[in-house]
């Protein structure tokens, strides 16, 4: 089974400021060109739930790598995904090392072209240069045939690793709108109930 997997598009990495009930507030971690994928990561989410019954799952992540919270794993496996298309932010981080931990794991890993941005773009350049020397192919569309969406989403507080230990400022903080993801996302896949 085929999956479409979204990587960390919430408010803070994407919105230098975004609107949440009224309130304004400032992105935490913007990628530089996180906006301009959005729209696109909404494009591919259409095209999956026409395809039929789709599952998707939220899968928070307090480190880098997805796959520290072992009910990934265990998604991947009971749903029987094999195959894995990746989106999101960003490149020369959560892409990278998500995408080398589907392929240490044996999923066919294929990156969507114009679907995920960097920090800064030689070191996304070199991030697909090194995940495709490891098996990773790059892509330029989707099959039809995907059932599932995997979203995985930073989630932290105050003692997470990755605020603690990196040079990173406080973003996605857990119960906050910068950890939502984003409204354009969030708005296709509830249409999809409707």
């Amino acid at each position: 089974m085929k999956a479409l997997v979204i990587i960390d598009m919430t408010n803070d990495f994407v919105y230098e400021t975004y609107e949440y009930a009224g309130t304004l507030y400032e992105g935490k971690l913007v990628a530089p060109m996180a906006k301009e994928i959005v729209d696109k990561i909404a494009r591919l989410i259409i095209k999956v739930v026409k395809g039929g019954t789709v599952s998707v799952i939220r899968i928070p992540k307090d480190h880098l790598n997805a796959f520290m919270n072992p009910e990934l794993e265990l998604k991947a496996a009971e749903l029987g995904i094999d195959e894995v298309f990746i989106t999101g932010l960003v490149e020369e981080v959560c892409i990278y090392i998500n995408s080398l931990g589907f392929l240490e794991r044996g999923f066919r890993t294929n990156i969507v072209k114009g679907c995920t941005a960097p920090f800064d773009e030689e070191k996304g350049r070199e991030a697909f240069s090194e995940l495709t020397e490891c098996g990773a192919k790059m892509v330029d569309d989707i099959p039809d045939d995907i059932k599932v969406i995997l979203l995985l989403e930073d989630e932290h507080n105050e003692n997470s690793e990755e605020i603690k230990s990196g040079d990173w400022p406080p973003h996605n903080m857990k119960g906050t709108p910068g950890a939502m993801t984003v409204k354009t996302i969030r708005d296709v896949l509830e249409e999809r109930y409707s």
